[in-house]
């Protein structure tokens, strides 16, 4: 707890001199960040490579796959392309230089998830400077830049060599920078660990710090429904820019028995990775008022899919991807309408241990889920969030807690989609056995919707009463029995009887002028608790014509 206590102070004192700690490396001109600025783009992605698996037999081990990536300037600045080794021998690396992110995605009923580990980032070591789509390239003479309107490509072959491929957590992913001295290159082998001098290229096997996949995360033999993405990192790159730094596309992994292979499908498209996910919406948020105009950090993605109701309830799937904010995620926060249910809460990270998963909670109208310590959500990856609700969705604002100290705000806000409107609120479980529940059906209960109406689910063949009032009462009747409407002002709805399911839907229309009801119904059960003649449903309250909460 203190720990915690003395991050959030530290965090606060960042963002009180908020503006001192402007970013500072960008390249181009707040007029014209486009047209004048560092402008460095994806032109294409392809070719999915098989490097080879380790660990337990199939499908227990795990994989490497790498992909290849073509860039391009399309800006108005030749780009800088100095390499992590490129320099004279004995001479310090050089920092200034593109870096590219990986991560493999796959939807399985109906959920996108990260199924690659946190991959190491491939380090460019030099452009080619060939024509491409970015306009005339003015080929020049150096291969530490690449000029305006040029392009180049790099190859599976390049972008699995573990020469080149280092720790993601050592790049700033909003500013670009990368520190060369005492680096994880700095540390090889024949060098001190802090000359800023790269060593020799260790011995490795055909997985280690590749991009990893764990077969169990694969489902089968054959496994479609899978996409990779690329991500470029250029230093001092204005965020005005980076719409085409990221680029996904689909692919294929088969199991011949012996080995995998991989076979690209489908053409490559900008944007998160998200926006592969089959019926959501997505929207992005930045840490800051902007590159030119605030301190700030980078962007989160969020995603969200709603399903239902079943039942009255509906189910929603979130994703939030992080896409190059350098100070992480420490919580996920949406707001709920306080009176409503919240089950069947939901979390997954990409790294499958349990003891570090993040932890939930619900209340005062914030359904939350906080990071250990150990575990905020870094920059390139997607974490996965989860739960049903009697709520029904509506526009709204997501959060998402910054989790280490830095420029720029304690948390950063997107649009999404939330549980904003209680169509009918749950007053209290009912009493007997069989017990018997009440839902809705048909839509909502506002006026000119006849096919509104009420699911009364119990054991088959129960007969019941359902009871209405308006104005709201009620009180305990015995221990464990609640009555959630006023005996002394009430009607009924006659006398019905669940079918062979257990099931009886009432249509019951709406057109009327009262605000809400109350409902629930007397029970006709084999062990009646009241009097031995009745027991009871559970209570709702129908709210008609509402539109949010409350």
């Amino acid at each position: 707890m203190q720990r915690r206590t003395l991050l959030v102070l530290a965090l606060a004192a960042t963002a009180a001199c908020g503006d001192l700690m402007a970013q500072s490396n960008s390249r181009g001109t707040s007029a014209s960040p486009i047209s004048s600025g560092y402008n460095g783009a994806l032109e294409n992605i392809s070719g999915a490579n098989y490097w080879g698996r380790r660990g337990s037999a199939f499908p227990n081990g795990e994989l490497a796959v790498s992909f290849t990536n073509q860039l391009c300037n399309p800006g108005g600045l030749d780009l800088a392309w100095f390499a992590a080794d490129n320099s004279p021998v004995g001479s310090q690396m050089s920092e200034d230089h593109p870096k590219f992110g990986f991560i493999v995605a796959r939807e399985v009923n109906g959920r996108l998830v990260q199924i690659s580990d946190w991959s190491y980032c491939k380090h460019a070591f030099l452009s080619l400077n060939d024509p491409g789509s970015c306009g005339t390239c003015a080929n020049g003479a150096s291969a530490e830049t690449m000029y305006v309107g040029c392009s180049d490509v790099y190859t599976f072959n390049n972008n699995g060599s573990r020469t080149y491929l280092g720790p993601p957590a050592e790049i700033n992913p909003w500013l670009g920078t990368w520190n060369h001295v005492g680096s994880y290159f700095d540390a090889w082998p024949g060098a001190s660990p802090t000359d800023g001098i790269k060593g020799s290229t260790p011995a490795f096997d055909a997985v280690e710090h590749r991009v990893t996949v764990k077969e169990a995360s694969l489902g089968g033999t054959v496994t479609s429904g899978l996409y990779f993405q690329i991500h470029v990192i250029h230093e001092g790159e204005p965020i005005e820019n980076r719409g085409n730094n990221t680029m996904s596309r689909p692919f294929t992994l088969s199991w011949s028995g012996t080995n995998w292979s991989t076979t690209t499908t489908g053409s490559a498209t900008y944007g998160s990775i998200l926006t592969r996910w089959t019926g959501s919406t997505m929207a992005i948020g930045q840490n800051g008022g902007g590159l030119w105009n605030n301190t700030d950090d980078g962007r989160f993605a969020v995603a969200v899919k709603v399903t239902g109701p079943t039942n009255g309830v509906w189910h929603y799937e979130y994703i939030v991807h992080n896409i190059d904010n350098n100070r992480g995620g420490a919580a996920f926060r949406l707001p709920v309408c306080p009176t409503a249910q919240v089950t069947n809460i939901g979390f997954r990270d990409i790294d499958q241990d349990a003891l570090n998963d993040w932890t939930s909670s619900f209340s005062g109208g914030t359904l939350s889920w906080t990071a250990p310590l150990s575990n905020p959500q870094n920059w390139n990856t997607m974490f996965n969030f989860w739960f049903d609700s009697d709520a029904a969705p509506v526009s709204g604002t997501s959060t998402i807690d910054e989790a280490a100290v830095g420029p720029g705000a304690l948390t950063v806000s997107v649009p999404t989609s939330v549980p904003g409107y209680q169509p009918l609120v749950n007053l209290g479980p009912g009493c007997g056995t069989p017990a018997m529940t009440i839902t809705g059906s048909g839509g909502f209960p506002v006026t000119g919707n006849p096919s509104f109406g009420l699911t009364f689910t119990s054991a088959p063949g129960t007969l019941f009463i359902p009871l209405f009032s308006n104005p709201i009462a009620g009180g305990t009747i015995i221990p464990g029995c609640d009555l959630f409407i006023d005996l002394g002002a009430y009607g009924d709805l006659g006398g019905w009887i669940t079918d062979g399911a257990g099931v009886s839907t009432i249509p019951t229309g709406v057109d009327i002028t009262w605000s809400s009801l109350n409902i629930q119904a007397l029970t006709l059960i084999p062990s009646p608790p009241i009097l031995g003649i009745v027991g009871l449903s559970s209570g709702v309250t129908v709210r008609y014509n509402g539109t949010g909460c409350n």
